[in-house]
């Protein structure tokens, strides 16, 4: 019985010093500046998704079937690389967890590429095409995060955001460039020729978004580190192939200002 009572005993004890324990570390944190403001900068690569990438993949092979022998026609839908421009807030909790927020600025959409090369073998004349298809759309958005530093140099964290295209910032350029070669050589009297047409589509709606992320930071200094996030965004916009989506990979750097 005895032994049972000392057992109780030294569990209770136990669990009141750790929770006072963690309860003096806490507001350790609370009283030495746990709240810091800084800037966030960095590049954002991505690759577009959900029902516009289908419609994006089924317009390239529509035209890529159309082609022949003597009439190549090849398209891709490469990544897209925008910066990121920001303000963050954090505020520690303890030595391990911080909550995070912010704003940042950044471009989201999508560029389509067919390359048409046209060949006549009779006479030696060929001609190059190239059609650029870009959406672009400058969006605001609004993390919040928590993070875990097991140790001073690694934290780890996730999170969720808002996001929402700014009023008049999107627009599709198309670009087409031709050149034709003439046994081998180009012709003057076919000289290159460019073309390039800008426009805001009606039917391209921007709309709010949502999204949620994972990221790992290494400590460069006391007020600077390096993040590695990846990112994966909501529909933000209505396009005519469908909705729009995006997977990101963000690399970024944080600059701590100001602590209170």
């Amino acid at each position: 019985m005895c032994n049972k009572r000392t057992i109780i005993l030294s569990t209770i004890t136990y669990l009141l010093l750790t929770f006072t324990s963690s309860a003096q570390d806490t507001l350790s944190y609370a009283t030495q500046n746990p709240l810091s403001i800084g800037l966030h900068l960095g590049y954002s690569m991505n690759f577009s998704g959900g029902e516009a990438k289908k419609g994006l993949d089924n317009m390239i092979s529509t035209f890529e079937e159309t082609g022949s022998d003597n009439f190549l026609i090849k398209g891709d839908l490469p990544y897209q690389l925008s910066p990121v421009v920001g303000l963050f807030a954090n505020y520690k909790w303890n030595k391990k967890v911080s909550f995070g927020t912010g704003v940042n600025l950044t471009r989201r959409g999508y560029t389509m590429n067919l390359d048409a090369e046209e060949k006549d073998p009779e006479y030696q004349f060929d001609q190059f095409s190239e059609y650029t298809e870009k959406y672009q759309v400058t969006t605001i958005e609004v993390p919040l995060s928590v993070y875990f530093k097991p140790n001073k140099l690694f934290s780890l964290g996730v999170g969720i955001q808002a996001g929402t295209a700014l009023a008049i910032s999107s627009k599709v350029t198309s670009t087409i460039n031709q050149r034709v070669v003439i046994n081998g050589e180009s012709s003057d009297e076919f000289p290159p020729h460019t073309r390039e047409m800008e426009d805001t589509l009606d039917d391209i709606v921007s709309t709010a978004y949502f999204g949620y992320f994972a990221s790992a930071g290494i400590s460069l200094r006391k007020n600077t580190e390096i993040m590695l996030s990846l990112l994966k965004s909501g529909s933000y916009a209505d396009t005519t192939y469908g909705k729009l989506s995006d997977t990101s990979v963000v690399v970024s750097l944080r600059f701590g200002l100001l602590s209170f």
